[in-house]
């Protein structure tokens, strides 16, 4: 692994943090807009709140937590009065304010560790190396003076690993005193992390919030930490659009009131990982939906979709799989694309277990996307742009005809337990009977 990489797993860093869930989801969405080694990046919010799911009011916000706690550098950039003027966004390290280096420094690094050979044998000298390098790349050109560090230990070359930094952290955070009670300093910041997730936090009073707190036992303050996400979530489906204060929800105990599988369909915020099992779930629950209304189409277009045959159902067929699921063409573009998997909520992840690999490229897979043209559902386009699995419903253990019938009765099965499981009929089980 490069020393670039090394010091650069910026995203494994802020997903091990304590940053609350939804400033780590932003953080990620960011994250899609940078390079490897995190250099600067410049999404509009507009662009920030399609990728992570969160209104702009909360976008903000939570640029701002992640700022304050040192993962991100923000600055303006572009001319003062222009329309283009963008923010500059940077990654950090909090524990060493280390700046994702320019390219010039990574240059030099480059070279001196080349100068080096590789070796890891002795002692590195604590002194400054000065290099000269070329500058604009001309050789024979005007020479540029860099010092860098020689010494292999300094935090620039070789950063501490993200699970010593994170025990480091604990141990700092979680202070207990001399009787093994976590101290009020540490509760304090346990509350201020549950209260930021409280929908009304913004004008919340913390004076309230902080008596309902310390008025709980600890192991009732952990659990209504626990339980905050699954409250809000219930409550956002029984239609709930304003909330009481948080000290409410403290002082009396409202996640005991939670129905018992709440936890579990509860508003967690999770990372599915494109063409993984949760993705490939939330892929096929939007599949199952009603299509989005078709745009007029021009009048080509119009006249051969009214001549009717073969061409008009080819057409139709081409024209709901452009626009009749536009979430899941976005999942499939921006898996393409980057690479990037979806933010989503984890009330659908136990049906992951109803999912299991498929090669693309073999017969299965052909079957599937025979499927898909038959429904006029949006395929996940060449073979050649994809990896070699993509989670897909399991197939069943008896036997089938045909693959195609063995992939028909994958999706009937799959079908059948996300209707048992969200609670609701599908679109697709409506128009079979």
């Amino acid at each position: 692994m490069s020393e670039v990489r090394k010091a650069w797993s910026w995203r494994q860093a802020f997903c091990k943090s304590d940053l609350p869930g939804p400033t780590r989801a932003v953080l990620q969405a960011l994250s899609m807009f940078m390079n490897a080694v995190g250099e600067s990046c410049y999404p509009s919010i507009e662009d920030l709140v399609e990728y992570s799911g969160f209104s702009k009011n909360a976008v903000l916000k939570h640029i701002d937590i992640a700022k304050e706690a040192g993962w991100i550098e923000v600055s303006q950039h572009g001319f003062r009065g222009q329309r283009w003027k963008r923010q500059e966004y940077v990654a950090r390290w909090p524990e060493h304010d280390l700046v994702a280096p320019s390219t010039s420094e990574r240059i030099v690094k480059n070279a001196e560790f080349e100068e080096k050979g590789g070796a890891r044998g002795g002692p590195p000298p604590l002194k400054k190396v000065v290099h000269e390098v070329g500058e604009g790349g001309a050789r024979g050109g005007p020479k540029v003076v860099h010092e860098v560090d020689q010494d292999k230990n300094s935090p620039l070359n070789n950063p501490i690993p993200v699970q010593e930094r994170k025990c480091a952290r604990d141990g700092e955070s979680d202070k207990n005193d001399n009787n093994g009670t976590v101290t009020r300093e540490t509760w304090m910041r346990r509350l201020k992390k549950a209260h930021e997730r409280w929908p009304s936090y913004e004008s919340d009073g913390n004076k309230d919030a902080e008596k309902a707190w310390f008025a709980l036992s600890s192991e009732d303050r952990e659990q209504a930490s626990k339980m905050l996400n699954a409250y809000v979530a219930v409550c956002k489906r029984q239609g709930r659009t304003k909330f009481r204060v948080f000290a409410n929800y403290l002082s009396e105990k409202l996640w005991e009131k939670l129905p018992a599988n709440a936890a579990s369909n509860g508003g967690s915020v999770e990372l599915a990982k494109a063409y993984g099992k949760v993705w490939g779930v939330y892929r096929f629950a939007d599949l199952l939906k009603p299509p989005n209304s078709m745009p007029k189409p021009p009048a080509t277009i119009e006249g051969i979709l009214n001549g009717g045959g073969e061409q008009a159902e080819a057409e139709k067929l081409r024209r709901l799989a452009l626009y009749g699921w536009p979430r899941v063409v976005d999942m499939h573009n921006h898996a393409a694309r980057r690479g990037g998997g979806l933010t989503v909520k984890g009330k659908l992840v136990p049906l992951a277990d109803e999912f299991l690999q498929v090669r693309v490229g073999n017969d299965i897979w052909q079957a599937w996307k025979q499927l898909h043209g038959e429904r006029g559902w949006p395929w996940f386009g060449p073979d050649r742009d994809l990896p070699e699995w993509v989670y897909m419903p399991k197939l069943l253990t008896e036997e089938f005809p045909s693959t195609l019938e063995a992939v028909r009765a994958a999706l009937a099965s799959f079908v059948d337990v996300y209707a048992r499981f969200a609670g609701e009929t599908t679109a697709t089980q409506e128009a079979a009977e």
